[in-house]
């Protein structure tokens, strides 16, 4: 599916981390140092955060949300639509973005979705957010996407716990002069690919099962294969669908997977590399919150780029699902807001 939604913009992004940092170092007395180092090599990862026993992603995403609202001076009755993203739930009901409704204290007007999509569910998230402003239901829509994925890994499983960390955000959109293209894609063949069955009903009631990448040694190969295939071409297609030249995007928001497979990426699409930054060495991959995480890292880092020339945006993203798909934007006149915690080390 591709598509054009005009008259849309997203207006602010702020991200949240949790305050406790794991260090991968930290395991050289359990494994191997030169196993240690191997991994830290591929992935790019030094440290990722961690959030507490009682910690949830709505608890990431409303610090992330509420900095929001504060920072923009909005009123909170304008937000009428809220989205969240994600597959680490409060509850497995009521759905998350209604308690998170009324702990922001929004207007019982709001209408509230929840989404269960991984790694891609960021550009998934914005569509939403966008298809309900552009049906004019909405003129407000407060987007929350993040996991706590270490809450459900294995922690013997190395592979895991040395790439994932945990994560909120929270992005206004809202009705606007600007415009935004999606090019989204699935395919369920690939379901078996990243699985969690635990908390479903196909198992039902032998579902204790967790994700546990070692059930497998061959599916980490198949993530990669997919993710290097189906990313660029769908960033190819987002390009000729907008008429850009890939040289003439002024900055690409790829979802941090790992460093291997995003410096793959770049040398496939041939993007520069100051345009397609790798950030996650102290986060690890926060799944749905890989995206908004990069851009709000990337200016506030050292780089400090100029993103009142950010006029053409690529935001990329793959995952679980299978699921896929880039967007088209501009944030020349976004306001991007430092990450919390973004300093703990």
């Amino acid at each position: 599916m591709i598509c054009l939604i005009e008259n849309v913009k997203i207006k602010a992004v702020a991200t949240s981390l949790p305050k406790e940092t794991f260090e991968m170092d930290s395991l050289k007395g359990k494994y191997e140092e030169k196993e240690i180092n191997d991994v830290k090599k591929m992935t790019g990862i030094d440290r990722v955060h961690v959030a507490e026993q009682e910690q949830t992603t709505s608890d990431l995403c409303f610090e992330a949300a509420e900095l929001l609202i504060k920072n923009e001076g909005i009123d909170r009755n304008v937000i009428d639509g809220v989205v969240f993203v994600s597959q680490t739930f409060d509850y497995l009901y009521p759905a998350t973005s209604v308690v998170l409704q009324h702990q922001l204290g929004l207007s019982q007007e709001t209408i509230c979705f929840d989404i269960s999509y991984g790694c891609s569910g960021y550009v998934y998230g914005l569509f939403q957010a966008a298809s309900m402003i552009n049906s004019g239901a909405c003129k407000n829509v407060l987007l929350m996407a993040g996991d706590t994925n270490t809450k459900i890994f294995n922690p013997d499983n190395l592979g895991a716990r040395m790439v994932f960390g945990d994560c909120g955000s929270a992005t206004l959109i809202s009705t606007g002069d600007s415009s935004m293209s999606f090019h989204l894609c699935s395919d369920g063949s690939g379901a078996n690919t990243v699985i969690n069955v635990n908390g479903g009903f196909r198992h039902w009631p032998d579902n204790a099962y967790k994700l546990d990448f070692s059930k497998n040694a061959n599916k980490g190969d198949d993530v990669f294969a997919f993710i290097v295939s189906y990313g660029p071409k769908s960033i190819k297609t987002m390009l000729e669908f907008r008429a850009w030249d890939k040289d003439e995007v002024d900055f690409y928001a790829l979802h941090q997977a790992t460093k291997f497979t995003l410096d793959f990426m770049k040398r496939k699409l041939k993007i520069a590399e100051d345009k397609a930054p790798f950030n996650i060495k102290n986060y690890g991959n926060t799944g749905p919150t890989t995206v908004p995480l990069v851009i709000t890292d990337y200016v506030h880092s050292d780089a400090t780029p100029d993103t009142s020339k950010w006029k053409k945006v690529i935001l990329a993203a793959y995952g679980v699902g299978l699921s896929w798909g880039s967007v088209a934007c501009d944030l020349s006149g976004t306001h991007i807001y430092k990450p919390i915690n973004q300093d703990l080390r």
